[in-house]
């Protein structure tokens, strides 16, 4: 009988525990229907390779252009400002392109289930796909900082939708980590871009395209 009820109090134990996550296990049905909104997760192995930790520094790319919702300012698409759960955009304040080049300290990490808008062919939210979110911390601002204004404004918090998706729209990115082979490709196509509007010199395109090519050729 304890032998009975150990098994079926296996899949609590883990779940209820932080774990390390991959984004196959993420988009396996089977194996995140067993995962509860909301769990916090060690560690997240991107779709491109690279893995999340808590405590990570990362670094705010460019906000992916939104011209048709904002007409006045580009905002970032997938960060928000403070902490966000839940996947109601209305009721985010997505941040402002200007902070782009901040540094932001990971505090944790978790997961949620796709909307049923997105997943249509699923019944329920828990057998649909999960989708990965961090809330970060920029360290020169906020409370802890020394900054009296900042702490007040309380500015420092931040939350990252879809880290995935973030990291694909290049408004994510951590330095320390080996580029995947899609992100060098991405970046070495941006500097192209760069390049032929003048903005960098021919030198300075083949030297970033010597770095990247081996990324990009290893398969």
């Amino acid at each position: 009988m304890r032998l009975i009820i150990s098994f079926l109090l296996l899949p609590f134990f883990i779940f209820s525990q932080e774990i390390n996550l991959t984004y196959d296990q993420a988009n396996n049905i089977d194996f995140s229907s067993k995962i509860k909104n909301y769990t916090k997760l060690k560690s997240y192995t991107t779709k491109f390779g690279t893995v999340i930790n808590v405590g990570d520094t990362l670094t705010l790319g460019k906000a992916k252009k939104n011209k048709e919702k904002y007409i006045f300012d580009d905002t970032y698409s997938f960060v928000v400002n403070g902490k966000r759960r839940g996947n109601k955009q209305d009721d985010y304040e997505f941040l402002p392109h200007h902070y782009s080049g901040d540094k932001v300290v990971v505090l944790s990490i978790f997961a949620t289930h796709a909307t049923s808008d997105e997943y249509k062919l699923w019944n329920s939210r828990k057998s649909q796909p999960l989708y990965i979110s961090l809330y970060v911390k920029n360290p020169s601002k906020g409370s802890g900082s020394g900054k009296f204004l900042s702490t007040i404004a309380n500015s420092s918090f931040r939350t990252v939708i879809d880290i995935d998706k973030a990291l694909e729209f290049n408004e994510i990115f951590n330095e320390n980590m080996p580029l995947s082979r899609v992100e060098a490709i991405a970046k070495l196509k941006e500097h192209k871009d760069l390049y032929d509007l003048g903005l960098i010199s021919e030198k300075e395109y083949n030297i970033l395209k010597e770095k990247l090519t081996p990324i990009i050729m290893k398969k």
